[in-house]
């Protein structure tokens, strides 16, 4: 297997697949931020959340996906809160986008569908 590859593969589950593209200030396409929410570790969905304001990441993610990555860790409270609901939720989601079986046309799509049908913080009111 060619390490680029491999590489990627590793990045995309541990997620940080999207870390590259936001280093070169570009907007991450919404498969690799779905993967993040999929695969990446409670501290970095809960460092997304609260720096969804800052430059870098409001460009690379846009505020209310970042938002939205905060407000699941605080939902999920631990590593495997956080863990359980990838495996149930977030990761069958990312292979149904992935494999063209679920299609959102835009992030805020992706928000509205997930605020819709996961009880997190921001639904309370």
């Amino acid at each position: 297997m060619d390490t680029r590859v491999a590489d990627e593969a590793t990045a995309l589950l541990r997620g940080q697949a999207d870390l590259v593209i936001a280093a070169m200030g570009r907007r991450v396409p919404l498969d690799l931020q779905l993967s993040v929410l999929a695969h990446a570790e409670l501290d970095r969905l809960t460092d997304l959340g609260r720096y969804c304001r800052r430059g870098s990441v409001r460009r690379a993610w846009g505020t209310d996906m970042a938002r939205l990555a905060g407000d699941l860790a605080r939902f999920c409270r631990s590593p495997e809160g956080l863990s359980r609901f990838q495996a149930e939720i977030l990761v069958p989601l990312e292979l149904d986008v992935l494999a063209r079986h679920r299609v959102f046309g835009r992030r805020e799509d992706v928000i509205t569908f997930l605020r819709g049908h996961i009880p997190l913080p921001d639904n309370a009111g």
